[in-house]
């Protein structure tokens, strides 16, 4: 255990302080300390064994040694608490004090500096009622000074003005208006309102004299005669009296000087007529001409009187113009009004080029030299000049004031005049719309010009592909293109627009009058002058719609664009393609009249009792391949190579289904017959391809047609190997041969064009799943077995009489002239294929 150290019973407070209880530190914390201290693990610890008792005496006497130490430490802590209680309240009475003693010093000075205040303001009272009096007496002596000055200059502009010095008076204008701008807040005042109304009569009476003498100028009255350098003094004096003055002046001498102009070219007057319209400009170059030889030394540039006098032309124009125009807008020649119009429209561009208003003049300073107002200045006698050093208000009123002036006022010459105009050129639209529905009217359908129109979007895969056209569409377009740029010219709002409608009822006339070209019923094949206009009219109608769009697009570069979302060609677009459409109807129906006579062999034919040896084709074929020939050659060489592809293919759907029909009218079919339709349709199926091709000049079809061919063809020689099997065909194996798609009745009706009944009972005996059952795709194979089998023994000579038949076609092609022609090559099937026919 640790050593205590005890202390004296008789240590004073000082000794208590620095004491630290007297203890010593350990390193090592005791385990009588240790906060989870037990008492019997403590002793076994130290008596561990009945041995260990020896030393219990010891250990009893370390104990109380320990606990003495505590004691003592305790009554110490108890003894230094109380000695520094007591000395804390000590101090605190002894801060308490100090604090009362601070407040009180703090109150003292507050009071004193209180009384020092009372001091200064009774000091400074009477100096501040000085200085008041002071001020006011110096505002009242500035005030009577300029009392005195404002009667002073208003007498001395009084002379100067009756004595015509007005550089002078220009001068003292500006004093005037500076001493007067002191007293306008006293004009409840008798004497100050006396003031201002006598400073309003000296400047009437000196505005109003300054009009005279500038009436003198143009011949009038002359009171009194005038000095050489009068008109620069009098422009300093108007310059003086404000921009509104100037504006006076200048409209009062250009007004006077129209006079004449009215007297000549009022309506009714001989010279007021649109006829002699160009004569009112003329007439304003002579006087703009008269002004710089007479007047121009009279007034500055600065004032810009030319301009003004062009302006006050051009409003004086527009009335007459406008009185012309409502009285007689209903008989005035359409051109001529656009003539004037544009006339009109010209020389307001020129003049605006010449006056134009961001080129306006900077405001030059009124005041053409410093003044001095002195008492000894010549032509003043102004007693105190040093009261005009601050007046009331800004005299800076100024330059951006009068320039903003001059900008209000700007003249706007664009439009000026021809704006009168767009209330009256519904006439001239209407003009345009007859001269279009002339132009359209003197196209007739014996008339109207074919002629060829060079089509660039398939030069680069055709080399140069060209349809026909009506030369009244080009004509057509070329018109509306004229009047769009004559409108343009003069108007791009509400006048251009009407027009674009005119243009909208002129296409849908001009799409009716071609619709009428087109024969109503097609009962028998065309000839080949209406063959080809039927072709002009798709390629006029081809033309028109490729046409608008670009039309349309310069339209909108010239219209406002108020009007961008409303100008569309879209519903005379629609109309073109349902005329295309129609007319290629029409070649496809008399391609198919052609085909009447020879389908009508097909049915006369006794195909049930058919049995002649399979090797050659019918006598309907040769036919069909001579008709298709015929009728392809006039269509191939009229249209656009697009629309001659889309004729082939309406052709082609119309073709197959009539050949299908014509197929299912022979009633009933042998076998041996059957075998004979099959090979033909393999002919026919080559013609198809072959004969676009031919009639073409050797231009390549699209792969879509052959496809299509192949595939529709294909269909139909199908139902020729279902009807030539010489096996029973069930519905199951013409399903799988027919494809899914095909409904009952459809095979019903094929199979009931079997020559022989065996096959036509039960024929769907089985449920409808049984039709794609196992078995049945047994017998598919069965009887495709079969079927192959027995065309197995004309299979050969079949491909060798297609072979031969293909030779003399391509002898026939070089005869008629197209030896450049490549037809594709034809092969036959070896021996022993299932079947003659192609696939």
């Amino acid at each position: 255990m640790p050593v205590a150290v005890l202390s004296s019973p008789l240590m004073g407070e000082e000794d208590l302080e620095d004491d630290d209880f007297g203890l010593a530190a350990s390193e090592e914390p005791d385990p009588l300390d240790a906060d989870n201290f037990n008492s019997v693990e403590y002793i076994n610890r130290q008596f561990p064994n009945e041995a260990s008792l020896g030393g219990l005496d010891d250990f009893v006497e370390k104990l109380k040694a320990r606990q003495k130490h505590n004691d003592e430490d305790i009554r110490l802590a108890i003894r230094r608490q109380a000695a520094t209680g007591r000395r804390a309240r000590a101090d605190l009475d002894e801060a308490k004090s100090a604090v009362r003693e601070l407040f009180e010093r703090i109150k003292a000075i507050k009071a004193k500096a209180e009384q020092s205040e009372e001091l200064v303001s009774d000091v400074c009272r009477d100096i501040k009622s000085l200085d008041i009096a002071k001020r006011n007496l110096t505002l009242t002596v500035t005030a009577l000074k300029r009392l005195v000055m404002l009667v002073t200059a208003l007498e001395q502009l009084r002379t100067l003005g009756s004595c015509r010095k007005y550089e002078e008076a220009s001068r003292l204008i500006h004093a005037v208006d500076e001493l007067a701008g002191h007293f306008r807040e006293l004009s409840h005042v008798n004497r100050g309102a006396d003031l201002l109304e006598k400073k309003s009569a000296i400047l009437d009476d000196l505005k109003q004299q300054l009009m005279d003498d500038y009436v003198s100028v143009l011949g009038g009255l002359v009171r009194h005669e005038l000095p050489e350098d009068w008109g620069t003094s009098a422009a300093f004096c108007v310059d003086a009296l404000g921009p509104a003055m100037r504006r006076e002046v200048v409209t009062q001498f250009c007004l006077r000087i129209l006079e004449d102009y009215k007297d000549i070219f009022q309506p009714p007057q001989e010279a007021s007529g649109l006829e002699v319209a160009e004569r009112r400009f003329s007439w304003l170059d002579r006087m703009l001409h008269k002004y710089e030889e007479k007047y121009a030394s009279v007034f500055p540039e600065l004032w810009r009187v030319p301009c003004s006098l062009c302006e006050h032309f051009c409003h004086v124009t527009r009335q007459h113009l406008v009185e012309i125009l409502s009285t007689s807008h209903h008989t005035v020649d359409p051109e001529l009004m656009v003539r004037v119009l544009r006339k009109s429209i010209d020389y307001e561009n020129k003049l605006a080029r010449k006056y134009p208003v961001d080129d306006l003049p900077a405001t030059r300073d009124v005041q053409p030299d410093a003044v001095d107002y002195s008492p000894g200045a010549v032509g003043f006698g102004l007693k105190y000049p040093d009261v005009l050093g601050k007046p009331a208000k800004s005299q800076k009123q100024s330059a951006a004031d009068v320039a903003a002036d001059d900008a209000q006022f700007a003249p706007r010459f664009r439009g000026i005049i021809s704006e009168c105009f767009d209330a009256y050129l519904s006439s001239w639209v209407q003009h345009e719309e007859r001269q279009l529905l002339e132009v359209l009217a003197a196209t007739g359908s014996s008339t109207d010009k074919i002629t060829t129109q060079y089509d660039e979007s398939h030069q680069d895969e055709d080399e140069g592909a060209s349809g026909c056209l009506y030369a009244s569409a080009p004509s057509l377009f070329a018109a509306m293109k004229m009047s769009m740029n004559k409108c343009s010219g003069f108007s791009t709002h509400n006048t251009l627009f009407d027009v674009f409608k005119v243009f909208q009822k002129v296409m849908a006339q001009y799409v009716d009058k071609l619709s009428k070209r087109l024969p109503d019923r097609i009962t028998a094949p065309l000839d080949a002058s209406t063959v080809k206009a039927v072709c002009c009219v798709i390629g006029t109608a081809e033309y028109c719609d490729e046409t608008m769009p670009v039309f349309a697009e310069q339209l909108l570069r010239v219209i406002s664009s108020d009007f961008e979302d409303r100008v569309t060609f879209s519903q005379e677009q629609e109309l073109l393609g349902n005329l295309m459409h129609r007319a290629n109807q029409v070649l496809v129906q008399s391609v198919n009249c052609s085909l009447d006579e020879s389908f009508m062999k097909m049915n006369r034919t006794n195909w049930e009792t058919f049995a002649q040896e399979v090797g050659d084709h019918s006598a309907y074929v040769g036919e069909i391949s001579e008709q298709l020939s015929k009728h392809f050659a006039p269509v191939a060489a009229s249209l656009s190579k697009i629309h001659y592809r889309f004729f082939c293919d309406k052709f082609v759907q119309t073709f197959v289904k009539r050949y299908i029909e014509e197929i299912y009218k022979c009633k009933k079919i042998s076998e041996q017959g059957a075998q004979q339709l099959l090979w033909d349709t393999t002919l026919i199926k080559t013609t198809l391809l072959e004969t676009p091709v031919v009639a073409g000049n050797g231009g390549k079809m699209q792969t879509a047609y052959s496809n299509y061919v192949l595939r529709e063809m294909g269909r139909a020689e199908t139902m020729l190997k279902v009807l030539s099997s010489p096996d029973v065909v069930d519905a199951s194996s013409v399903i799988a041969m027919l494809g899914d798609d095909r409904p009952a009745a459809e095979i019903s009706r094929l199979l009931a064009l079997r020559a022989t009944a065996d096959g036509e009972h039960n024929l769907f005996a089985g449920n409808e799943d049984d039709r794609y059952g196992s078995s049945n795709m047994t017998a598919i194979g069965s009887t495709m077995k079969n079927f192959g089998d027995s065309l197995n023994q004309t299979g050969l000579k079949a491909s060798e009489d297609l072979k031969k038949n293909f030779m003399d076609m391509k002898k026939n092609v070089h005869k008629l002239g197209f030896g450049g022609v490549n037809l594709p090559s034809f092969g036959g099937r070896k021996a022993g294929s299932s079947s003659g026919a192609p696939q």
